[in-house]
């Protein structure tokens, strides 16, 4: 077996453990939407997951040339990912269907992440990675969010490699159903002084922070 087959055999194995977890977790909608990219050296793998009534279980994975991936969120490099997931999760997706960027309040999702909100893309006649770059253009000083939502439907989310992205997925869908719950005493609120830094410390981007806006 070749180092590139190696390394898409070991990346199947993180994207089954990936979806087994959000899945078992009831991260996922009922339906299971739940798709992965991961840039493997001159590479993109795409992995597919059958749907919950589908008769063949079996993983779908499809191996292209990165460089034909025109429009790819992965070609944006300040994002500094190696793996894209599209996803719907509950939670998130009633953001979506809002058209409403999520606002992250819930320490356990905040002390991974230095961006403070999940935007939304509401301009669906644009490609997802047009919207991100004018994003990162227009805002600087803001940390690049770790995910997108997409109006009326899921989000698309993108990190360093497939077990630490999905984690991020079922940190910031847990967020977001805690803050719903939240809402029956008042809704969520911001976070008090010194918390964030406290967050940030714990997993070392306290210094990190620095460089962008609250």
């Amino acid at each position: 077996m070749s180092a590139d087959s190696q390394k898409i055999e070991q990346a199947k194995a993180e994207a089954e453990h990936a979806f087994k977890f959000l899945r078992d977790s009831g991260t996922l909608v009922a339906s299971l939407t739940f798709f992965i990219s991961q840039r493997i050296g001159d590479d993109l793998v795409d992995f597919r997951f059958p749907a919950p009534w589908s008769r063949e279980q079996g993983t779908v994975v499809k191996v292209s040339p990165f460089a034909e991936a025109n429009g790819n969120i992965l070609n944006e490099e300040r994002l500094d990912a190696d793996t894209v997931i599209h996803a719907h999760t509950p939670f998130l997706a009633a953001w979506s269907l809002a058209h409403r960027p999520f606002p992250i309040l819930y320490v356990a999702a905040q002390r991974h992440l230095l961006a403070r909100e999940i935007p939304v893309h509401l301009e669906r006649e644009r490609g997802v990675l047009d919207i991100i770059k004018e994003r990162l253009d227009r805002r600087p000083d803001l940390a690049p969010p770790p995910a997108l939502l997409e109006s009326n439907g899921g989000a698309n989310f993108w990190g360093k490699g497939i077990s630490k992205t999905a984690e991020i997925i079922l940190l910031i869908e847990e967020s977001a159903k805690i803050q719903a719950i939240a809402q029956q005493l008042g809704g969520a609120q911001p976070y008090t002084p010194g918390a964030l830094d406290l967050q940030w410390k714990r997993t070392g981007l306290l210094e990190k922070s620095k460089n962008y806006r609250g």
